[in-house]
């Protein structure tokens, strides 16, 4: 019995281990409030990872913002880790992140109602990349 929890017990710590170094975290400074998923975000400091398709968008100052993405791969425009985001006028809506050192995987986010309405009456797009800073998991303590 008690060589079975321990057994269980190694598992879990091993599993626990292989998922934080799986994750690349990516700390970016955002000049400029952006959508994510129909919540506004102000400007400034965020940490963003992405693994397996969730991306996770943590502020410094406000707390984490999670959602699902499609997990894309092929690079982007982009030659090292960045963040790309769809600009309709003044409105700013995160499209990609891209957070591997190689940049040739990232997570691509569906498009929430608002940036869909804003798309269909304002069909002129431009896309931002903002390269950012890379950190590995096991260096930045995930909260």
């Amino acid at each position: 019995m008690r060589n079975r929890s321990f057994a269980t017990l190694g598992t879990l710590a091993l599993l626990g281990a292989a998922s934080a170094f799986g994750q690349q975290i990516v700390r970016a400074d955002i000049p400029f409030e952006f959508n994510i998923a129909g919540k506004l975000l102000p400007a400034g400091n965020y940490d963003v990872s992405c693994t397996s398709g969730v991306v996770t968008v943590r502020s410094h100052t406000d707390g984490a913002f999670t959602m699902a993405g499609n997990i894309v791969s092929g690079g982007s425009e982009a030659a090292k880790p960045s963040l790309v985001f769809n600009r309709y006028g003044d409105k700013y809506f995160l499209e990609e992140v891209w957070s591997s050192p190689d940049s040739t995987h990232g997570a691509s986010l569906m498009k929430s109602k608002a940036e869909r309405e804003i798309a269909r009456a304002n069909p002129d797009v431009a896309r931002v990349i903002l390269p950012v800073g890379s950190g590995v998991a096991a260096l930045i303590r995930a909260r």
